[in-house]
């Protein structure tokens, strides 16, 4: 049972990461924090739902391709939101931003509400992916498995691109230091337009993977960001293997204290996040000292 656990663990970990990837991907670059990322999730989940029947349903290629489609819809949907309107607030102080991303969160949970309805939906699941391995005494689900897999696979395929592509270096030349970045010669705009559509991508794509796993709500969005601040405070803002490691230390601590201590699950990672915090608090203090 504790193994199981743990499988389902690393797989909320990596749904998480990917969320969280795209959150802290996009602050490193423009120093925005998006408080609609949960609200793009939650979109990919729906979308997800609405082409599921309409691409091969029951079949793990239909399924896939009805994920892909639906995190490429959310990328565009949050393009058109960077160029329309967070392009004008770059230079603007800290709340005004955070007042136009939460102003979008209210338009995606009201624009999902009116088109799917209140009531929760469920993604069917591949009827591939349906089934049990069985390892010894445990039975582990497929679906887990494969979803994690899958996660893998975007995490080497950011990693490849961010340092060993040209993209890669002038996102992290951006990220480093943008006016040497502008400077040189780097559309900063083209780069910061780029990084948000990415971002909104993974969070679709988390949003359309992790679909069949629970109840589609459009109140996702909510429980949603506050796993991904959390993972991003543990890893640091801005930190992409910092995102990874928080992500997992995250989901499976879930995991476990759901079935250790189900009624201080939560509380476990909140106390981690501030256990983080003191230490870099204290890491600061102790910092300037000579």
């Amino acid at each position: 049972m504790i193994l199981v656990q743990l499988v389902n663990g690393l797989m909320e970990g990596m749904m998480l990461f990917l969320i969280a990837s795209g959150l802290t991907l996009i602050f490193g670059v423009s120093r925005i924090i998006n408080f609609a990322h949960g609200s793009l999730y939650m979109l990919g989940a729906f979308l997800t739902w609405q082409l599921v029947p309409l691409l091969a349903p029951g079949t793990v290629a239909g399924f896939f391709g009805a994920v892909l489609l639906s995190a490429v819809l959310v990328a565009v949907i949050g393009t058109i939101f960077e160029m329309l309107i967070l392009r004008r607030i770059y230079g603007a102080d800290t709340l005004m931003q955070l007042i136009i991303t939460i102003a979008l969160v209210f338009i995606l949970r009201d624009a999902v509400r009116t088109i799917w309805g209140p009531n929760s939906l469920s993604v069917p699941m591949p009827d591939a992916m349906m089934g049990a391995l069985v390892i010894g005494d445990n039975f582990f689900p497929i679906f887990p498995f494969v979803i994690f897999g899958a996660g893998l696979v975007v995490v080497l395929a950011m990693i490849l691109v961010i340092h060993f592509t040209r993209a890669g270096i002038l996102l992290r030349a951006a990220t480093d230091d943008r006016g040497m970045a502008s400077l040189l010669g780097v559309n900063e705009k083209l780069v910061f337009t780029l990084v948000f559509a990415a971002g909104c991508f993974l969070a679709g794509l988390a949003g359309g993977m992790a679909a069949p796993y629970g109840d589609v709500n459009y109140l996702l969005d909510t429980t949603v960001i506050v796993s991904a601040f959390i993972v991003c405070v543990i890893g640091g803002l801005g930190n992409l293997y910092g995102a990874l490691a928080g992500a997992m230390v995250v989901g499976v601590t879930k995991a476990m204290g759901v079935m250790f201590f189900p009624r201080l699950a939560m509380v476990l990672i909140f106390l981690i996040m501030a256990a983080v915090l003191v230490a870099r608090s204290l890491g600061r203090q102790a910092g300037p000292a000579r």
